[in-house]
């Protein structure tokens, strides 16, 4: 008789953690799905943008006790690491309060839909494209600084790829 395998202990991923990690998920790929524009249409993308402003108080939210700590940290001495992903987490949020809000405000058929008539012009267009693109930027920047987390989290949650383990049992690739 051969003795069997034992069984992979992962460790626990707290609740909050776990809400974290899918709340995050879903902004992020709602956030990829409405910058895809010509994938999804108009009426699509303004939904989305829509729907984006109650996630994103959900995040921040769910966030605010790293937002209090860290903002009373940055008065004493305090890692330029942390300093950096305070300063662009905030200049996240504004980059993105300012897309979603003008985003409605020159919306064309989600709030005509509801009865909202979209103010016209081009700086509020400029507003919404100026926005969008410094978005990405800054969201890359963000997930970049929180790669560690999501990675830790993401092996806690899913485990590790047992095909890429080899015969000695250290990391084949």
């Amino acid at each position: 008789m051969t003795a069997a395998a034992p069984a992979v202990r992962r460790r626990s991923v707290p609740r909050a953690t776990r809400l974290d990690f899918w709340v995050d998920a879903a902004i992020a790929l709602a956030w990829v799905l409405d910058d895809s524009f010509r994938f999804t249409g108009l009426t699509v993308h303004e939904w989305i943008g829509v729907a984006l402003a109650p996630a994103l108080l959900v995040h921040l939210a769910l966030h605010w006790d790293w937002v209090v700590r860290t903002t009373r940290r940055l008065v004493g001495t305090f890692p330029a690491r942390e300093r950096v992903r305070w300063a662009v987490d905030l200049c996240l949020l504004i980059a993105m309060v300012l897309c979603v809000a003008s985003g409605i405000l020159v919306s064309r058929s989600a709030m005509p839909a509801i009865g909202w008539k979209p103010l016209a012009g081009p700086f509020w267009n400029g507003l919404h494209g100026t926005a969008a693109d410094l978005t990405v930027v800054l969201l890359a920047v963000h997930l970049g600084l929180n790669w560690r987390w999501i990675a830790s989290v993401s092996r806690r949650l899913f485990g590790r790829n047992p095909m890429r383990r080899g015969a000695t049992g250290g990391d084949a690739l």
